[in-house]
């Protein structure tokens, strides 16, 4: 399973990390659904998904876990030498912040409209790889996008609206 999963699930762990921890954290998260793997493997079954979702999935909720773990500790920012404008600088900031809204919006969906924004924007799965992977037809994938797309936008504007009422 190492040999035949172990890169996508190292890449996939990584967009989910992305900038809340370093290789190391990246590789032990992996390391961690392997073993879980091995634990749980009993509750795979093969009707329900292939072994490679089910292993998609184990990783999607550790990497999510340690995420959260992670947010939890100090982080230190690096700051770039082409970052020393304060325009950029600032610009940065705010595409960090409104990242992890982002995210911490998507988090709270549905397991299944979760997986395919992860899948669709993070991960650049086609529509046709999502749905086959998903058992849902393209059409299906393409309804939740927008309805999960939609739902975002919402929520953001109504974040938006709130930060600027308490400025």
């Amino acid at each position: 399973m190492m040999d035949r999963y172990g890169s996508t699930m190292y890449l996939f762990a990584q967009r989910i990390l992305d900038s809340y921890g370093s290789r190391e954290d990246v590789e032990e998260c992996v390391s961690d659904v392997f073993i879980m793997a091995w634990n749980r493997i009993d509750e795979y079954d093969p009707l329900r998904s292939s072994l490679q979702t089910w292993m998609y999935m184990l990783t999607k909720y550790r990497a999510l876990d340690c995420r959260r773990k992670l947010t939890d500790r100090p982080q230190l920012v690096v700051i770039d030498d082409d970052l020393t404008n304060s325009d950029n600088l600032e610009r940065t900031v705010i595409q960090k912040a409104e990242t992890e809204e982002i995210l911490r919006i998507v988090d709270s969906y549905g397991s299944i409209d979760r997986t395919i924004f992860y899948k669709k924007y993070y991960l650049y799965e086609s529509l046709d790889m999502i749905a086959s992977a998903l058992g849902l037809t393209r059409k299906s994938v393409e309804n939740r996008l927008r309805r999960t797309r939609n739902a975002l936008k919402e929520q953001l504007i109504l974040a938006w609206k709130e930060d600027i009422s308490h400025e």
